[in-house]
């Protein structure tokens, strides 16, 4: 089939056209990904500066008290951070430190045994996203604890089931026993 004159100009101004919108596209995506560069770039200079400043600095007071975690401060720089972690409350706690995005990321037990049923299920966690733990502060002691910590976000908790005088068992942790830190 032979194309008429009118017919290749119809396809040239379409080609034309097309071309012109494809241009248009690739121009705003490359002044998007522009964008997002330079604010990435600002974040890490503007967390720089506070570094710089000393704001930012590597070591957390932890309290821990029925039934929560109050952490001071919240963000820390990467490397070696020091928790300084003190039972306040009136029972038995402890601070175990994971990798997760938050409480809710964290796998549950489902199924009664050695743990509560929504307790946290410390078996399920990885290896590598297991940071460390206090172990059992007793209550009014104070326990020191170092790990070196890359940048992300961690989940604090206590996971301790314990018996209320009516025989009861809770679980720390589903009680809303946890916080989460940022590491920059």
């Amino acid at each position: 089939m032979k194309l008429q004159r009118g017919d290749r100009e119809v396809l040239g101004t379409g080609a034309a056209i097309f071309s012109g919108l494809a241009l248009v596209v690739a121009m705003a995506a490359l002044i998007t990904a522009g964008m997002a560069y330079t604010r990435s770039n600002d974040a890490k200079a503007k967390v720089a500066k506070i570094e710089a400043a000393g704001v930012i600095g590597s070591t957390v007071t932890v309290d821990l008290e029925e039934f929560s975690i109050k952490r001071n401060p919240p963000v820390v720089k990467a490397g070696l951070v020091t928790f300084n972690v003190k039972n306040v409350g009136g029972i038995t706690h402890e601070m175990v430190v994971v990798r997760a995005a938050s409480a809710d990321a964290l796998p549950k037990v489902t199924v009664a045994g050695d743990r509560s049923v929504g307790a946290v299920d410390e078996e399920a966690i990885s290896a590598a996203n297991t940071i460390g733990e206090t172990g059992d502060v007793k209550v009014g002691v104070h326990s020191t604890k170092r790990f070196v910590l890359t940048p992300g976000t961690y989940v604090m908790f206590c996971n301790i089931d314990s018996k209320e005088a009516d025989g009861t068992v809770i679980n720390h942790f589903m009680k809303g026993m946890s916080a989460t830190i940022t590491v920059v």
